[in-house]
């Protein structure tokens, strides 16, 4: 996983999880402020993952230039 993505998948996860409490009100549709909190934190979950592997990247037996 690249930078590039990596960075978006945070930007694009705060903005998210930002915006889900404003849908968390009783005349608001709740079922989509949960999809749309899910979503930020499955995201924020890719991300984190992203950059473990990236650090992994290189290490012998990982698959990185080192194997």
């Amino acid at each position: 996983m690249n930078e590039d993505i990596i960075a978006q998948l945070k930007t694009h996860s705060e903005l998210l999880y930002n915006r889900a409490p404003a849908l968390n009100h009783p005349d608001q549709d709740r079922d989509l402020w949960l999809v749309m909190e899910s979503l930020a934190i499955t995201m924020e979950a890719v991300r984190t993952l992203g950059v473990a592997v990236n650090r992994l990247d290189g290490l012998e037996g990982f698959g990185g230039p080192g194997a």
